[in-house]
């Protein structure tokens, strides 16, 4: 069997969350005989090249670049990408098209993969079929609707571009139109999440069946890596990882433990300095803290420093990996209630919290030995993986290619 994926971006130039499943889910299929491959797109802009081949952990990648007149402000369709994604599958001829997102490719892949007689499983990996700013954190004063009412919808996307608001509510109605004909044109649909799903079905609005699969930990984790409780005399060490932004809360979780008899350790690349100034100046308050900078899978994984990991995420997420990474580690787990991390709630060793009561639970935690030491007890000693989720994929790609 040989499956496409098609994707927003591919590693190794992003290793978001999405292209770590990526390369993980193709790993785990490869390994059970299937020929995958995968065409992408890119954030970097044209430079003469349509298309880059590349090759990434035995997977061929077909890199797409974008033009200037073909990026999200310009419009949602782009017959010039369309035609080199079309060329690419019939030279490649793919029994599946697996899409994992087609936001930097634009809408009209499921529709062509349909007249190419290659069946669409699609992917709902974040919520870009649902959010022209893709994770559903309002701007502009407004809340995020619970429905298909795009009314704020024009308010949130005008903070940004400054523009005559009837030209952007047209253009979000047309945005909608394009990627429900997108989705509707697909013969499988799947989330990480049942919150995922029930954003998908409730904001674009969509009614047809989606399955829930949830990632499961991408990589195995050694026994002899697993974290260890503080010892005595040993400063309690308190901490994230993963990307470095104000959405993932990381100010909250400043502001949350300064005061606390712990150190801050933070792992993953700071892209805001105003999160450098903010720790600076808690450490004029008395904050203890330490970044250690980005990290590969190559390097120790940063939860083995930790006494205690803590996402405050302000985003509606839709899995979380390093959530699984974390507990994988034995380490006890502090969780916003945004999103898919609600789900959570009843995960031995995670404590779920509203984002204003951070402070009160990590308090709570840091300052009672015995209620963190129960938490890391109940942690399971093995995960789901993403091998699970790889079995049910391909289970689902034979049943598209019998039907």
């Amino acid at each position: 069997m040989k499956v496409c994926f098609l994707c927003a971006n591919h590693a190794p130039e992003a290793w978001g969350g999405t292209e770590q499943v990526q390369v993980a889910l193709a790993r785990e299929l490869r390994a059970s005989g299937v020929e995958v491959f995968a065409i992408a797109g890119s954030d970097v802009p044209h430079a003469g090249v349509d298309v880059r081949l590349e090759q990434h952990d035995g997977v061929t990648v077909h890199r797409v670049f974008k033009l200037p007149d073909e990026w999200d402000r310009q419009g949602f369709v782009r017959p010039r990408i369309l035609d080199l994604v079309r060329g690419l599958l019939q030279r490649e001829r793919p029994d599946v098209l697996h899409v994992h997102s087609t936001a930097s490719l634009g809408a009209g892949v499921t529709q062509l993969a349909q007249d190419l007689g290659i069946p669409v499983l699609m992917a709902f990996h974040d919520l870009w079929v649902t959010c022209a700013r893709y994770f559903r954190i309002p701007h502009g004063g407004v809340t995020c609707p619970t429905g298909s009412d795009r009314t704020p919808c024009v308010t949130c996307v005008n903070d940004a571009l400054q523009t005559d608001r009837a030209d952007v509510a047209a253009r979000l109605a047309e945005r909608d139109r394009l990627l429900r004909h997108e989705v509707q044109s697909a013969s499988i649909c799947t989330a990480p999440s049942a919150t995922a799903a029930r954003l998908v079905r409730d904001c674009l609005p969509y009614e047809g069946p989606i399955e829930v699969i949830p990632h499961g930990l991408l990589r195995p984790v050694a026994a002899g890596t697993r974290t260890m409780p503080s010892g005595p005399g040993e400063v309690l060490r308190v901490g994230t990882f993963g990307g470095l932004v104000a959405e993932k809360g990381v100010h909250e979780l400043i502001d949350a433990v300064r005061g606390l008899p712990c150190e801050l350790h933070l792992a993953g690349r700071l892209y805001d300095k105003a999160l450098l100034d903010h720790l600076q100046r808690s450490e004029a308050g008395g904050l203890r803290w330490h970044w250690h900078g980005e990290y590969t899978p190559r390097d120790p994984h940063p939860a083995t420093r930790l006494h205690l990991a803590v996402f405050p995420s302000l985003c509606q997420e839709t899995y979380g990996l390093v959530v699984d990474e974390a507990l994988a580690h034995g380490l006890p787990t502090v969780l916003s209630d945004r999103g898919a991390f609600a789900e959570r709630a009843t995960a031995p060793g995670i404590v779920v919290t509203p984002v204003d009561r951070l402070a009160d639970v990590l308090r709570e935690l840091v300052t009672c030995p015995a209620r963190l030491q129960a938490l890391r007890a109940a942690i399971p000693a093995s995960l789901p993986t993403i091998a699970t989720a790889a079995a049910r994929h391909l289970e689902l790609y034979r049943r598209l290619c019998r039907s």
